[in-house]
């Protein structure tokens, strides 16, 4: 007769360890729908994004700077960078595409601006930062102006 039992025993499921599996299933799946939620709502439109000119960087000219260069502020959180393109004799360099390139996701983003005919530009991120975002800023000159690259770092939100 115990020999019986013992048989009945092993065949029977334990209730606790269906309870854990299936506690464990359920996590698993809210998880994966967490994720999924997540990454849809993070996703970068692919046409903010552009590729960098082949084209060589003058180095004829007069010489360019990039002057007051700030991180552009919403609400409070750092959106984008701002600035203006100027000449060394302080005359702005108007119709100038600035391009701005940073590490996002895993790998470097390429942005570009048009300067207005002050020499302004403002480049809009897909998304805010925290702490101190280095950025690559080109120019990429023309027959009157000469190329530049310049790296600065933009300070975020809660800096």
């Amino acid at each position: 007769m115990a020999k019986v039992d013992e048989a009945e025993k092993r065949g029977r499921v334990n209730p606790k360890i269906v309870v854990i599996a299936l506690i464990l299933l359920v996590s698993v799946i809210v998880s994966g729908a967490a994720l999924v939620t997540v990454s849809r709502a993070f996703r970068i439109p692919p046409s903010d994004f552009v590729s960098m000119p082949t084209t060589p960087m003058s180095k004829t000219g007069e010489i360019v700077v990039f002057a007051s260069v700030a991180p552009v502020e919403r609400s409070g959180a750092a959106v984008g960078v701002q600035g203006y393109l100027e000449s060394s004799s302080g005359q702005p360099v108007a119709d100038a595409n600035v391009y701005v390139q940073y590490y996002l996701e895993g790998s470097y983003r390429t942005q570009v601006g048009t300067t207005d005919a002050n020499g302004y530009f403002q480049i809009q991120f897909p998304m805010n930062w925290t702490g101190w975002l280095p950025l690559t800023m080109i120019y990429f000159g023309d027959a009157q102006h000469q190329g530049l690259q310049q790296v600065v770092s933009l300070p975020g939100e809660n800096t």
